[in-house]
C-alpha cells in the first residue's frame, strides 16, 4: 500500500502580502519561499508550537496564492497555548471572530475566526 502524507494546503488571497503578513504577525507562522507572486508559509505540528520549533520534520506548507475571487475554505484547527490572546491578536488585526472563546466539554478552550480573505480557523488550547 502506498503511504500519504500531508505537506500542505493552498489558500487563495485577493491580496497575498496582506494575508502574509496575518499568518507571519498574527499567528507566528513562518516565511519560506517567494515564488511568481506566491508565498509559502510553514506552520508547526502538534505539540511543538509551544516551544516556537519549525524545522522541516515538524511543519506543513501554507501556500498564499493570488485569486481574483478568492473562495473561502477552512483552513484547520490550530494549537495555541493561550486561545484568548490570540482571539484579542485576531480581533486587534481587524478579522471577524466567529467563534468567541469557550471551554468545551472535551477538555480544552476552543474559539474560531477569519482571515482576511474569509477563510476559516479554528484554534484549540488548555482550559483557562
Amino acid at each position: 500500500m502506498n503511504r500519504v502524507a500531508f505537506t500542505g494546503q493552498s489558500i487563495f488571497c485577493a491580496d497575498v502580502e496582506k494575508s502574509a503578513r496575518f499568518y507571519e504577525q498574527v499567528l507566528g507562522f513562518l516565511r519560506q519561499s517567494v515564488d511568481d507572486g506566491d508565498i509559502s508559509l510553514a506552520v508547526s505540528v502538534g505539540g511543538s508550537a509551544a516551544a516556537g520549533e519549525a524545522t522541516a520534520t515538524t511543519t506543513v506548507k501554507i501556500l498564499l496564492h493570488h485569486s481574483d475571487d478568492p473562495r473561502s475554505v477552512d483552513v484547520g484547527t490550530f494549537e495555541t497555548d493561550d486561545v484568548d490572546a490570540l482571539v484579542d491578536q485576531v480581533r486587534a488585526a481587524g478579522c471577524e471572530i466567529s467563534i468567541e472563546p469557550a471551554d468545551a466539554p472535551w477538555g480544552v478552550r476552543e474559539a474560531g475566526f477569519r482571515d482576511p480573505d474569509g477563510n476559516a480557523l479554528y484554534v484549540t488550547g488548555p482550559l483557562r
